[in-house]
């Protein structure tokens, strides 16, 4: 790519690499001596200077090329090659440590004084700064450090490389650099790449470029933090003026493009400026740019008529990138004499109208994507007609676009990928695919197919990567085997019709959804040994049955607390099983999966009890749906180790005992910035019962955001905990059909997010504690069916609750919403206790007490002096206690309700 690129804009390639390598002298002893200097001080994990051995020709090591005149050391060029690379499936990740030269660079090589080319990029020295002594290499015309693990700031001496002509620092970690007045001494430079590189507390950043050599071709100043105003840049009074390619994507900067700005960079190609925050429209002096070819502006706000941006095009321009912007109007009629346009990316905008049928005229074009906008009408084969080297067609999610070609069909393209959701494809599926032999990615959600998956479809996607043909109603039978793509990582085919069982899957596949079909059978054995690359699985909604396979490295018994089970799905993140007639105890196999997120098991016949093992087992849990099974047994405490857990749901099923403190004490509800690093994609859907009914959640960014903890329908049996009112984030807590007692406790008034509170249908007594007032969000509330007492609390969130179901079934409480007063016989008792200042309620306890002691002491004493008295007066006492015992406990507690209802 680089020898392209240099060849490409003009830089004279004989003026870096001079002679070839091969033939001719011998290197100079002092230069094969730098050299093993040099590599001694290396680490190289993986061989790459395996051919550098003493007493042999220097010139025919790797890497090495020497000049076949003088026998000098002109070029080392050690970078990595790519195709050498090892994937690492557990860290997601390029496995450095078997391509990368590191440690440190021996100012050894500083003995090859002719050295004009240097390449070291693609490797990993461990963030250690770039060598200083790289500076006075006098020489150097070549200097690639691309993506070579350096750290630290910038040498100042590499101003001293006059003869550079090409610098590439791009994709490290240079941080902290505060200089960059050292690149105007770079009178030659020719090639300039120092994207990634953090010049945010650079003083002279952005009015260094006023100052870079004239000679200057290509500037990649990528993502550098620069964050100014788009009109600050000194671009116009700089000397760029041979300038021909200009990235400045990703650098935050605002504004809008003003008309002078870019006036005098007449030899301008490529105009690179996505991910800004750029506003307005494009200026009209971007039309006097007469060879620009490419102008990327993805990711900003401009805005205006597309047909007016497309006025100020320049003649020449053949790719044009605008996704993400805020563009209005309609394709131009004109469109089809803009006949250079190879690459036109118009996606998420706003907008509207027809698609011209002149877009079929352009037979330059490969890229086309239309997809995120509102556009309507017919898509006839006239748009297409001339399209032959169309290789990308995305008109997803323009829900009125209708395509219609007839079933004989034969299109003049060959297309690699293919994005059609949300267009009207159907009834039928479209016979055009068939011819499509190279797609790469096939994407036609939503398309209103109801039509049986022709034969010939599997054959043809034999080179699929991406497969989504989900929300349509495709029947047909799927094959037993999908090994024969090879090459898929992603297939989505979720909501339609078909059947059979689930298939053998390719060893590539991450993404796996097969939900809401009419897939039978059971899960086979063979899916152990295919989910090394899963990391989504969705079989829900189906009629699978039997248990899922244990996965175990051997046929012997297995015992949860030993480690013989094959990390197994050590990648999967996502799994869904709901909704099948799946049976077992809760499945083993779920022990390797260490980096599992969501687990919706709900729906099933699964019985057993919790294994403890849940909460160290799976760390990154976030979300355990397990609602209507049959597991028994107490809830494990261990689950509250699960930090990143905001959705439990158990609900309907057959667990027991207490809720323990700890079970209601989760980092992740507890605190709003503990959220763990998972994501959810759209297809994956989240059932809730909340606010009394089912509701479904999805997208990441909704699911992310629910918080909920479901116990209702168990056994459960003992108190709510004081604690639950530590989960500030919760925002849906159903503890209903239980058998807890107890008080509501006051700390409910903590759950200050909760949205949906049910506690009905339980054991519960004492009075509604007032801090549920607290409760601002709280839209539904039940605590019908328990044994509730007194006043129902008013103020704030719960005077809106005037439904009187809400409390049935507590015969005890009184006042609104329910019709029972609380005087009970429609007038307010005036008790001299109601007075808020207490002074008479002190005195009436006060003569109560006096008149018991004085009492007590007239009746008991003679008795104490006089025992036949004694004898007598406690045989009657004994003669009517219990009738004496009762009446007073039931009055004494009539006169305390009383007293706390006023």
């Amino acid at each position: 790519m680089i020898w392209v690129l240099l060849a490409q804009y003009q830089i004279p390639i004989s003026s870096i690499s001079v002679e070839p390598k091969g033939g001719g002298r011998s290197c100079i002893e002092r230069e094969r001596d730098a050299l093993l200097s040099f590599k001694a001080s290396i680490k190289d994990l993986s061989d790459v200077l395996s051919s550098w051995q003493t007493g042999q020709d220097c010139c025919r090591w790797r890497g090495v090329v020497c000049s076949n005149r003088t026998g000098h050391v002109l070029k080392l060029d050690l970078h990595n090659n790519f195709t050498d690379d090892i994937y690492d499936y557990n860290t997601d990740m390029i496995n450095y440590k078997f391509r990368t030269l590191g440690g440190e660079i021996s100012p050894s090589l500083l003995a090859i004084e002719h050295l004009n080319y240097l390449n070291l990029s693609y490797n990993d020295f461990g963030q250690k700064r770039i060598p200083k002594f790289i500076g006075s290499f006098k020489n150097l015309k070549y200097l690639d450090l691309t993506d070579a693990g350096f750290g630290g700031s910038i040498p100042p001496q590499l101003g001293n490389l006059t003869k550079l002509l090409h610098l590439d620092l791009s994709s490290n970690s240079l941080e902290s650099v505060d200089y960059v007045d050292w690149l105007p001494r770079l009178s030659s430079l020719k090639y300039l790449d120092m994207s990634d590189v953090n010049l945010s507390a650079a003083v002279d950043g952005v009015q260094i470029m006023s100052m870079l050599p004239a000679s200057l071709r290509v500037l990649y100043l990528y993502n550098c933090n620069l964050n100014a105003t788009f009109s600050s840049l000194p671009l116009y009074s700089s000397n760029l003026t041979s300038l021909v390619s200009l990235d400045l994507g990703y650098n935050y900067f605002h504004g809008s493009i003003s008309d002078g700005l870019l006036g005098n960079m007449t030899s301008l190609e490529q105009l690179l400026l996505g991910d800004n925050d750029l506003i307005g429209m494009v200026p009209r002096t971007l039309k006097n740019l007469c060879n620009l070819k490419k102008l990327m502006l993805w990711d900003n706000q401009i805005s205006g008529n597309i047909t007016e941006l497309m006025k100020r095009l320049p003649p020449k321009i053949e790719k044009l990138g605008l996704s993400n912007n805020n563009l209005t109007g309609s394709l131009p009629s004109w469109l089809e004499h803009m006949v250079s346009l190879r690459y036109l990316v118009l996606r998420n905008n706003n907008l509207s109208g027809h698609i011209p049928c002149g877009i079929g005229k352009l037979t330059n074009l490969s890229i086309l994507d239309l997809s995120f906008n509102h556009l309507v009408g017919i898509i006839s084969k006239d748009h297409f007609a001339s399209l032959t080297r169309l290789e990308m067609l995305y008109l997803s999610n323009n829900n009125n676009l209708t395509m219609v070609v007839g079933p004989n069909w034969l299109p003049p393209f060959k297309l690699k990928y293919v994005g059609l959701s949300s267009c009207k494809l159907g009834p039928h599926f479209p016979t055009w695919i068939r011819s499509q032999t190279d797609i790469i990615d096939l994407i036609m959600s939503n398309t209103g197919i109801v039509d049986r998956l022709p034969d010939w479809f599997w054959n043809v996607i034999s080179s699929v990567e991406y497969l989504d043909l989900s929300l349509n109603q495709i029947s047909g039978v799927l094959p037993s085997t999908l090994e024969f793509l090879s090459a898929a990582y992603e297939i989505n085919l979720n909501s339609n019709q078909f059947h059979g069982g689930v298939p053998k899957l390719m060893m590539s596949l991450q993404v796996l959804d097969l939900s809401n079909n009419s897939i039978t059978g059971t899960v086979p054995l063979s899916m152990c040994n295919q989910v090394q690359s899963l990391e989504i699985l969705d079989l829900s909604h189906n009629r699978l049955s039997g248990q899922l396979p244990q996965c175990l490295t051997s046929r012997k018994s297995f015992r949860a607390d030993h480690g013989d089970l094959t990390l197994i799905g050590s990648k999967l993140s996502i799994v869904s099983f709901s909704n099948n007639s799946l049976s077992g105890e809760f499945p083993l196999f779920f022990r390797g999966c260490q980096y599992l997120n969501f687990l919706d098991l709900s729906y099933n016949d699964f019985y057993g009890s919790l294994p403890i093992w849940i909460g160290k087992r799976l760390p990154q849990l976030a979300f355990l749906l397990l609602r209507s099974n049959m597991f028994s047994g107490y809830i494990p405490i261990q689950l509250a180790k699960l930090d990143y857990l905001h959705v439990l749901d158990l609900a309907h099923n057959n667990l027991s005992g207490t809720i323990a403190p700890s079970l209601v004490n989760f980092t992740a509800i507890t605190t709003v910035s503990s959220y763990g690093s998972y994501y959810v994609p759209d297809f994956i859907s989240m059932l809730v019962v909340t606010k009394g009914q089912a509701l479904e959640y999805y997208t990441n960014t909704i699911i992310s955001l629910m918080s909920s903890l479901d116990l209702s329908s168990n056994c459960l049996t003992g108190k709510i905990p004081e604690e639950i009112g530590g989960l500030a984030t919760l925002k849906n807590l159903n503890l209903s059909g239980n058998r807890l007692t107890g008080d509501i406790p006051e700390t409910i008034g903590g759950l200050w997010s909760l949205e949906s509170l049910d506690l009905s249908n339980n054991e519960l007594y004492g009075e509604i504690p007032p801090t549920l007032s607290n409760l601002t969000f709280l839209s539904y509330l039940n605590l019908s069916y328990n044994n509730l007492s007194g006043v129902i609390p008013s103020g704030q969130q719960l005077q809106t609750f005037d439904d009187p179901s809400i409390y049935k079934g507590n015969n005890d409480l009184c006042g609104p919403p329910i019709s029972k007063n609380c005087s009970g016989d429609g007038t307010t008792l005036n008790y001299p206790l109601k007075y808020e200042d207490g002074n008479e309620m002190s005195s009436f306890y006060l003569s109560m007490g006096l008149g018991f002691a004085v009492g007590l002491w007239v009746v008991i004493g003679p008795l104490l002096f006089k025992r036949t008295w004694s004898a007598a007066y406690f045989l009657f006492i004994d003669n009517i206690f219990d009738k004496i015992y009762v009446f007073m406990v039931l009055n004494w507690a009539r006169l305390i309700a009383n007293i706390r209802k006023k």
